[in-house]
């Protein structure tokens, strides 16, 4: 790994993001507690608000002081910071959410993380699971028989000489009960990875989707075309490596035979001694199958709605009115030239707005030509390798002003129908994008009418960053006043 891409990645993954939050531990807590202990994955915005309602209701009887706002701000901000996705389907009539990929891989590292000081590290069935796949790999890749056949026998006669060992009594050679537990956990381990993988597949089919009904809005390709675009994707995914995969696994997790052979497995590890203080990891696979089923599923939906798409655009009735509508276009068109060319004109009524405010014609400038510039064609220059990774870098590090989250911050803290000044903002929700943050909050206070009094000033503090120390700044003192008063006070002008 190198210094600059590590960089990059802290500054710019969502992943890393939620790891290095204030609230990660309430996060990641709620996140697991509703996406990942059940068998439910996509949930709606009322259940999903009023899960986050009863959640903050357990943490305001604990000393603990997060998630203390509203529950469509947390929403709103988990998904403009890439933890939830949001979208529509069809036969809801409200927004879904679910984990994005970047969540899942901040659940597994903490869960790995934690599972590492609190169970016993697997060394011996790692390094066992290892050789056999390894030594899997060489049978399987081998295309001589004669190979193939000296395994089998091998195997053959490994299996002749135990069944022997027992019928003359011998003792049945069985795990030692660590030996039970250290695989055990190996095997729930690669459980939750593998639940965390399908989001690859998925994002990938729901891109291809978006592509589909992008080039079908723009009209500008013929159906032909667009399908054939779609399908040469579609096949192209499906001959990737984590494609090929998936459909393997599915065609073995749906398989009736292989579900009750691995849901008898499980009723057995149920009932080992050796295992009797796994009471997590064994409610944990107990919701194995239904949970890889779900999560399946979810997939196969997503490969459904891209065939639904590609059936959208080949329907006849579709094709049709797209047809009748080109025709009523054209004949608009034609209409218009007529009428240009012709030397009646006809009737044409225009509104006059006659309570407009007029400003004073001794206001307007004089008129100045037009600036010149002359056009010199500049010889390309290489860009050097370290000077892109460099500015990519400080793109990376740039924060985006989201005005639309500062007025709903404000709206919250008015929503008690007192005025709050600037500082009061910033005590209750510290500013976490820097001066530009604050610079915003002065923004909104001018256009949206709130007061701004330059004769008085007010101390900011301005919490470190990870690349900067904290400041403090005097600004004007700025009152941000509930939307009824605005309503009442605002004159249609704003201020200075």
């Amino acid at each position: 790994m190198r210094r600059e891409n590590l960089q990059t990645f802290l500054d710019s993954s969502p992943t890393a993001r939620l790891l290095r939050s204030d609230l990660a531990p309430y996060v990641l807590d709620f996140f697991q507690q509703t996406f990942k202990s059940g068998e439910r994955l996509v949930w709606g915005q009322t259940e999903l608000k009023s899960h986050l309602t009863l959640y903050q209701q357990t943490l305001s009887a604990t000393p603990a002081r997060g998630l203390q706002g509203s529950p469509d701000r947390y929403l709103t901000q988990w998904v403009d910071a890439a933890w939830l996705k949001r979208y529509l389907v069809a036969h809801s009539a409200e927004p879904q959410y679910e984990l994005t990929r970047h969540a899942e891989e901040a659940l597994r590292f903490v869960d790995a993380a934690l599972s590492r000081n609190s169970q016993l590290v697997g060394t011996e069935s790692r390094l066992r699971l290892v050789i056999e796949t390894l030594k899997d790999i060489v049978r399987g890749a081998s295309a001589d028989p004669q190979q193939r056949l000296a395994y089998l026998r091998a195997q053959r006669a490994s299996i002749d000489a135990e069944i022997a060992a027992i019928e003359q009594g011998q003792s049945v050679q069985t795990y030692q009960p660590v030996q039970v537990r250290e695989r055990f956990q190996t095997a729930v381990e690669l459980l939750k990875t593998l639940q965390a993988d399908f989001r690859a597949v998925e994002e990938r089919f729901q891109s291809i989707a978006r592509e589909v009904q992008l080039r079908q809005s723009q009209g500008c390709a013929s159906r032909g075309e667009i399908l054939g675009a779609a399908l040469a994707a579609e096949e192209e995914l499906k001959s990737k490596d984590e494609a090929l995969s998936f459909y393997a696994f599915v065609a073995f997790l749906f398989s009736p035979t292989e579900q009750a052979a691995l849901i008898e497995c499980i009723n057995q590890l149920q009932q080992l001694d050796a295992l009797a203080d796994q009471a997590d990891a064994l409610s944990h696979l107990r919701r194995m199958v239904p949970a890889l089923l779900a999560e399946a599923d979810k997939v196969m939906r997503t490969t459904a709605r891209l065939t639904a798409t590609l059936h959208r655009l080949l329907n006849a009735q579709s094709v049709a009115h797209r047809a009748r509508l080109a025709t009523v276009l054209h004949d608009i068109r034609e209409a218009a030239l007529r009428l240009g060319e012709s030397s009646i004109r006809p009737d044409i009524e225009c509104p006059l707005a006659v309570d407009l405010d007029l400003g004073s014609p001794w206001a307007r400038t004089f008129w100045t030509p037009a600036a010149t510039f002359e056009h010199a064609i500049e010889a390309a220059a290489p860009v050097q390798s370290t000077e892109a990774l460099a500015m990519a870098t400080t793109f990376a590090r740039m924060r985006r002003l989201d005005l639309p989250r500062l007025r709903n911050t404000i709206r919250e803290i008015t929503r008690d129908g007192d005025s709050h000044t600037l500082r009061e903002v910033s005590e209750r929700f510290p500013i976490s994008g820097g001066v530009v943050e604050l610079l915003g909050y002065l923004q909104i206070a001018h256009d949206d009418g709130h007061i701004i009094d330059p004769n008085q000033t007010e101390t900011i503090l301005i919490p470190a960053l990870h690349d900067t120390d904290s400041i403090q700044l005097s600004v004007p003192r700025t009152v941000f006043i509930p939307p009824k008063t605005i309503s009442k006070t605002k004159t249609g002008r704003k201020p200075k």
